[in-house]
């Protein structure tokens, strides 16, 4: 399964970074969703907190405020690393596509393909956990005047699988952002519940470096409000804080990216010691303008 991702990412890596957040085009900067790596060949102590740390839910969006243009899209092709204690995961390809339909709405989605497995081990493979998102745009903070923005992101998460027996593979979520600009620099952060049993805040600041580059500083924060027993009983943390860092090239329609992350919190078998992210997003009209 993949691994509890806190972008930006942002991904809650928040390390999944997305060039297009980082340009203001309003595309999710990262998200983060449960998961439990293989435990086969861990060691027993590692075993039991990876089954019981599947009893939490760590779930994160991180995103502006600002829309794409009503009939163009992006699409973001990114590759992702992810290290904890108990295992690796390597997200390729990752992809994620959003289309602009009006001024006030745009849709997206996400899905990865995982690798994941401990070292020397055997490696699971497969579609990961899959994102569809509508963003609502309240305010616009590139509006004459204005300097701040905010939007909701309903959004329907999809299981790569059943989280235990009996239990839905579908969920949603309720993210609501808000952006602020100012003079050479751009602030953004969302807040909101995922319905597994997950309340997060995230945010990140954003500078220029040049004309064609910028850097972005994240922080995510998640916590699990899941009734949970076992993993508690184990001392298992309930909720987590993840950091990253991405810089950011524009060249025409396309942009590459790449960031590094870590969770800062009390680390534990799910905890991500390392997580890298890099890729590249290209611009395109979905139909030509009138």
């Amino acid at each position: 399964m993949p691994i509890a991702r806190l972008l930006v990412l942002v991904a809650l890596l928040c390390t999944a970074a997305s060039s297009a957040a980082a340009q203001g085009r309003g595309h999710a900067y990262g998200h983060t969703t449960r998961g439990s790596g293989p435990s086969a060949s861990a060691s027993p102590e590692l075993q039991q907190q990876i089954q019981a740390a599947d009893g939490r839910v760590f779930g994160s969006w991180l995103d502006d405020a600002s829309l794409l243009e009503p009939g163009t899209g992006s699409l973001t092709l990114s590759v992702g690393y992810w290290r904890t204690p108990a295992y690796r995961e390597w997200d390729v390809p990752a992809t994620d596509a959003s289309v602009g339909l009006t001024r006030r709405v745009q849709v997206g989605m996400t899905a990865p393909y995982f690798h994941a497995g401990v070292p020397n081990g055997a490696v699971a493979h497969g579609l990961g956990d899959l994102y569809f998102s509508g963003k609502v745009q309240l305010l616009d903070p590139a509006a004459r005047g204005r300097r701040i923005g905010f939007s909701a992101t309903p959004l329907l998460e999809v299981l790569s699988a059943a989280p235990s027996a009996g239990q839905s593979r579908l969920g949603w979520a309720l993210p609501g952002s808000i952006e602020v600009r100012g003079t050479g620099w751009r602030a953004f952060g969302s807040a909101g519940y995922f319905s597994r049993g997950s309340l997060f805040a995230s945010g990140a600041f954003e500078v220029p470096v040049s004309d064609r580059a910028w850097v972005t500083g994240t922080i995510g924060r998640s916590h699990s409000i899941r009734r949970d027993d076992a993993s508690r009983a184990l001392g298992l943390v309930q909720t987590r804080t993840d950091v990253s860092g991405s810089l950011s090239v524009a060249a025409g329609s396309m942009t590459m990216f790449g960031s590094v992350g870590r969770t800062i919190s009390a680390l534990d078998a799910n905890s991500s010691t390392l997580a890298f992210t890099a890729g590249v997003s290209l611009g395109f009209a979905v139909r030509p303008k009138p």
